[in-house]
């Protein structure tokens, strides 16, 4: 045998050098991704001028500024020269060249464990975990400018953002949802929840749930919208909160259908009070005027017990309703310290239960959407005093509801989830007290 030959391995001993081989670049590469910084992570939230809000995660390696974790988050951003002044976001506020123009009213702070914090300055570097925030105030003297007090708790945040995952999962094949209810008002539901927490449809899904709305179900949404004056108001406020036109939307104009509804004798929209409450919302999220005989309809039609019914179609209040009429109230122009809420909030107040949720109807066991309802009613009002302690009750009982996998239990975890999520977010159908 040749030198040559010898030193060519057997089949058995090429065949054990090559999985050595294999074994050693496999231990060479784990090693490598050992020794590389696991990648940080944090939610960044914003609350721009008209009070959408938006929830984003980022994960980076390395140190991070404010700055960064807004581009990170995929927004535009101008900052002072320091790179620690916020001018502007997505265009909202002022040019970097004039970083301190009447229109920037941008507060900034993180979640310091128990409530906003925004008196840290210069800004410290985003930390894994951290929660950071940027609010747009909306007056000029300051007055509401911050985050205490117009932010939702961080735990609603984070239960959101879990909920919003779990959403995320559950798309199906044709970019829609099946609650095995109606799809279309799946998606819509759905819509409202990517809405509340400032998502585009139109990347949300492949195809995505704009495509499914628009496109594929489009007869079906527009049969949807013609079905009922809340239809056409819900999907109203889903468009509007999701940056669509509500008046040119799958072939619809929803404000003009909602105005067809609407009878100037009674000041009410379709059939009573649950569609009149959705028309008035979908018409203020769409920026349209609402006349001014609804606040009447809504004062003519409050029942004994200070609560609304559906339509009107029993005698007594029911509580998901009546703290969605609040909220359709303050949209019309009511007073917020008018009877007619006044004697709405007597009657909710007095259905809370002992673990801080609401029922449907009283008495009752709790129930997610109306707890969701009511803690979006109170965030309209203003929580403050025994209503500050029921509206943190009311967030607990929900998030205490949601599952591991971030779906909220309930009879359908779709439908709850999609329903719950505006109210985790601390967003209102109606305006939100303290100016937004």
């Amino acid at each position: 045998m040749s030198r040559l030959q010898s030193a060519i391995p057997s089949g058995r001993n090429a065949r054990l050098l090559g999985a050595l081989m294999a074994a050693l670049l496999l231990i060479v590469a784990l090693g490598a991704a050992c020794a590389r910084p696991a990648p940080n992570t944090a939610h960044v939230v914003i609350q721009f001028a008209d009070g959408q809000t938006h929830l984003r995660t980022i994960s980076w390696s390395g140190e991070l500024t404010r700055v960064q974790a807004l581009e990170l988050a995929g927004y535009a951003v101008a900052s002072d020269a320091a790179g620690e002044a916020i001018c502007s976001i997505a265009g909202q506020g002022c040019p970097a060249q004039d970083c301190f123009c009447p229109a920037n009213l941008w507060a900034q702070g993180q979640w310091d464990g128990e409530g906003w914090n925004g008196e840290a300055w210069p800004p410290p570097p985003v930390q894994a975990g951290d929660l950071i925030a940027f609010r747009l105030g909306v007056h000029p003297d300051y007055s509401d400018w911050g985050l205490a007090g117009h932010l939702a708790d961080a735990s609603g945040y984070l239960a959101a953002d879990r909920a919003l995952e779990w959403l995320r999962s559950q798309q199906g094949p044709d970019g829609g949802y099946d609650d095995g209810l109606n799809p279309v008002g799946a998606a819509v539901r759905s819509l409202l929840a990517l809405g509340a927490a400032g998502y585009e449809p139109a990347a949300w899904g492949s195809p995505s749930l704009d495509a499914y709305l628009t496109q594929s179900a489009a007869s079906d949404v527009v049969a949807y919208a013609e079905s009922s004056a809340a239809a056409s108001g819900k999907l109203a406020v889903a468009v509007a909160w999701a940056g669509q036109n509500p008046a040119s939307y799958a072939g619809l104009d929803l404000p003009a259908l909602i105005a067809g509804t609407f009878d100037a004798a009674t000041g009410a929209y379709g059939g009573g009070s649950g569609d009149t409450a959705w028309a008035v919302l979908g018409l203020y999220a769409a920026g349209q005027p609402i006349p001014q005989r609804v606040v009447a309809f809504f004062e003519g039609s409050q029942l004994g017990d200070g609560g609304w019914a559906w339509n009107e179609m029993q005698p007594q209040g029911e509580v998901q309703h009546t703290a969605v009429v609040i909220q359709a109230l303050l949209a019309a122009g009511a007073p917020r310290d008018g009877d007619a809420i006044a004697r709405a909030m007597a009657f909710v107040r007095q259905t809370a239960n002992p673990d801080g949720g609401y029922p449907y109807q009283a008495p009752g066991e709790s129930d997610l959407g109306s707890t969701a309802a009511v803690i979006q009613a109170l965030l309209s009002v203003g929580a403050v005093g025994d209503d500050a302690e029921a509206l943190a009750a009311a967030q607990r009982y929900l998030q205490s509801q949601q599952d591991a996998d971030g779906s909220l239990r309930a009879w359908s975890p779709l439908y709850a989830t999609q329903e719950c999520l505006p109210a985790l977010m601390g967003r209102t159908f109606g305006p939100l007290a303290g100016g937004q």
